[in-house]
């Protein structure tokens, strides 16, 4: 099989004038099921996911996060980019204690737990540079995103 970057262009949002995690998830969630990413099930499952499994990552110059859950709320993979206007509280990967203020999100829908690890573990290795996080929080447009989330293939 072809490898093909994860990234939906349809699914990268910029500048979102949103407030919480909540919205971030229901934006994207609305993207993914219309590309028949996700089940209609998804948005539930990640913000019920997040508030025991956060995602939140103190990364070089921003904090990320990715947000997840299970492959029974996915249909096909497929990966989005919302960057917000302001930052959004989001809790740590591992320490839930820690807050974090994130502008930029990479919502994820992997139909394979074991692939969804190894998905996790090349994006954070890609987005732990600095220049890649200025470039996609600075983005104008889907293909600046894509340019630089061209590295993310499954």
């Amino acid at each position: 099989m072809e490898e093909r970057n994860l990234v939906e262009k349809n699914c990268i949002l910029l500048d979102q004038d949103v407030h919480s995690f909540d919205e971030v998830i229901q934006l994207i969630g609305a993207k993914f099921e219309k590309a028949q990413i996700v089940k209609p099930s998804y948005v539930d499952a990640v913000i019920a996911r997040e508030k025991v499994f956060p995602t939140g990552l103190a990364a070089d110059g921003h904090n990320i996060a990715i947000p997840h859950t299970d492959p029974e709320h996915v249909l096909r993979p497929g990966m989005g980019v919302v960057v917000t206007k302001e930052p959004i509280e989001v809790s740590m990967m591992g320490s839930p204690d820690i807050k974090l203020q994130s502008n930029i999100f990479f919502p994820l829908a992997m139909e394979h737990p074991k692939k969804q690890l190894a998905l996790l573990r090349q994006l954070m290795s890609v987005f732990k540079t600095k220049e890649d996080l200025d470039s996609i929080r600075m983005a104008k447009t889907p293909e600046e995103v894509l340019a630089v989330t061209s590295k993310i293939k499954f």
